[in-house]
């Protein structure tokens, strides 16, 4: 009975059994072992062809494990092994001391598992999230380049542009060199924006801290209290499901300040705006929520941009487009995600999973 459920679990499991008998300095294969293995119905295992089943490079790792179970110390190892028709495959393997009634050690015995297919996909996903690491840092380091270098160049502009506007020229000069300006400002601009996108990276490897939600968006109010005055905003606010969040404290603030004002710039004409901000806990999942009772964005059209660089959805001559892409990429920066959720004509949600 025994060798029947031991039978039935090896072929449920997949595993293939095998053991090593010091004293009869013999060695045995089970069925599923053997068909793993591919070995033929007359071969017979010994310790010797025992580690032609191992890999070349794995060779010295598989003596090393089976020399430390000899002496006491069980394994569980992923090894590369060779089937008997020279067929490679990923196993997961388990061996233990066997030992007799007095303790002493007598043999080995073990399990195997072929875990070609999955080990396979998560080294391929190892290399692809390698290849993305270098791709990414050339291109942080490319950005880093590019902003450093032109600032330069875009200030000597910029001086050149306030020299003309002291100089004695003609309205068509005068046009010219307006234009000039222009360019040379908005050139700051998107040089300042992308010297921001390079920023997240390089500060999201710094150590996180214990923020507290509260006090950081009463700095934020704080430092919008103009615009907030003016507007006449009413904030409704509830953290005490999640008080304090492990996060980089300039992150939390860009992301706050960014949902906050966004509110106010995509109010209701004549209403009053009302923010309410709070924090939940979810299946161990903690979230920030911020929702308006704004214009609202129409989603069916403009779901795939909203956190896209410079992508605008409203008519408002002062939307730039980089406020959400940033967010979004700090969020993303720490492991998080951002979700939005609206309305036209009701208004925005914005949740944060931390």
């Amino acid at each position: 009975m025994d060798d029947f459920y031991y039978e039935e679990i090896s072929n449920l499991t997949g595993a293939g059994g095998w053991m090593i008998d010091f004293e009869q300095k013999k060695s045995y294969f089970d069925k599923q072992a053997r068909r793993i293995l591919q070995v033929p119905n007359e071969f017979v295992p010994t310790l010797k062809n025992g580690y032609k089943f191992y890999a070349e490079e794995d060779n010295a790792k598989a003596t090393e494990l089976f020399f430390g179970c000899a002496q006491g110390i069980a394994f569980t190892t992923e090894i590369k092994m060779v089937t008997y028709k020279g067929t490679v495959f990923w196993a997961r393997a388990h061996g233990k001391p066997l030992k007799n009634e007095k303790g002493e050690i007598v043999g080995i015995r073990g399990v195997f598992q072929n875990i070609d297919k999955e080990k396979n996909k998560a080294l391929r996903l190892e290399k692809s999230i390698d290849l993305i690491e270098k791709h990414n840092n050339r291109l942080y380091n490319f950005a880093h380049i590019v902003s450093h270098n032109l600032r330069s160049h875009v200030s000597n502009l910029q001086l050149t542009a306030e020299l003309f506007e002291t100089a004695n020229l003609n309205q068509e000069q005068k046009e010219l060199f307006d234009n000039f300006a222009s360019i040379a400002r908005n050139l700051d601009v998107t040089i300042q924006h992308l010297h921001e996108v390079v920023t997240i990276q390089t500060q999201a490897d710094k150590d996180l801290e214990t923020v507290n939600i509260l006090e950081t968006f009463k700095h934020v109010v704080a430092s919008i209290k103009q615009i907030v005055s003016q507007n006449d905003v009413d904030f409704y606010t509830e953290f005490s499901e999640v008080e304090n969040v492990q996060y980089i404290h300039a992150y939390l603030e860009s992301i706050l300040l960014n949902f906050i004002t966004n509110a106010i710039k995509y109010r209701k004409p004549d209403v009053r705006p009302e923010i309410r901000i709070y924090t939940y806990q979810e299946k161990e999942k903690q979230y920030l929520v911020v929702e308006d009772n704004g214009i609202g964005i129409d989603l069916e059209s403009h779901r795939d941009k909203i956190f896209q660089l410079y992508k605008t959805f409203h008519t408002n001559t002062d939307a730039v487009g980089l406020g959400l892409f940033l967010t979004r990429n700090q969020v993303e920066a720490l492991g998080g995600k951002v979700f939005v959720e609206s309305t036209l004509g009701k208004g925005t949600k914005f949740t944060v999973q931390f």
